[in-house]
């Protein structure tokens, strides 16, 4: 008796070390198991990006030929067609700005030949009564010019078909991203004095002044 219980004692005592085995082995295969489906998983990360278009102003512009009583022979460019500019014209910054401007004044002149051309408007061009354009002939055409030297911009006006019957130019010309202020100038001599640059264009808001980019 005493035999068979020492043997049975060895039996089990060996079948608990082999359970104990399994059990360690299989929780290996477990945690093996677990650690291969967190690397497989894949991370997936979202990003998203936006681009904000530029803001879009509309201005009616008019170039009037005289009759304003302050100085009754002088051309100038008005917003509401009776007097001219403030001194100084505010436009938001990063702003597309499209202008149409009536031009009254039927008569055309000479201008330096780099001002016959348009530059620093959407495509460098204009629409004169619906025609596109991107340049003139320099002597004789153009009545008047918007020209911004900071910005690059000159936007020819040519000559009115007659005094009633205007001239109407449509230009686009994008704002710059950071405030400033800028002259703006007619090039065309249209003023008084022996060449043309006296009264009217030196004068602020006439045929000269400046533009103010805000935030």
């Amino acid at each position: 008796m005493t035999r068979n219980v020492g043997t049975f004692s060895r039996i089990a005592s060996a079948a608990a070390v082999f359970a104990l085995i399994g059990l360690a082995a299989a929780g290996c295969g477990q945690q093996q198991a677990a650690g291969n489906a967190s690397a497989a998983a894949p991370s997936t990360t979202t990003s998203t990006s936006t681009t904000t278009a530029p803001a879009t102003v509309n201005l009616s512009w008019e170039v009037v030929n005289g009759g304003n009583a302050q100085h009754s022979t002088w051309p100038f460019f008005s917003q509401d067609g009776k007097n001219p500019f403030p001194a100084t014209l505010t436009l938001p910054a990063n702003t597309l700005v499209t202008v149409t401007i009536k031009n009254y004044d039927d008569g055309g002149g000479q201008v330096p030949a780099p001002y016959a051309k348009v530059t620093g408007t959407v495509g460098n061009t204009e629409t004169v009564n619906g025609q596109q354009e991107t340049s003139f002939k320099a002597d004789g055409v153009i009545a008047h010019t918007f020209t911004v030297p900071g910005l690059n911009l000159n936007i020819p006006l040519p000559a009115a078909a007659s005094a009633s019957s205007p001239a109407v130019v449509v230009a686009t010309f994008k704002t710059p991203a950071k405030a400033g202020t800028y002259t703006w100038q007619c090039y065309q001599p249209c003023g008084t004095g022996s060449a043309g640059w006296g009264g009217t264009m030196a004068t602020a808001g006439w045929m000269t002044g400046s533009i103010q980019i805000s935030n």
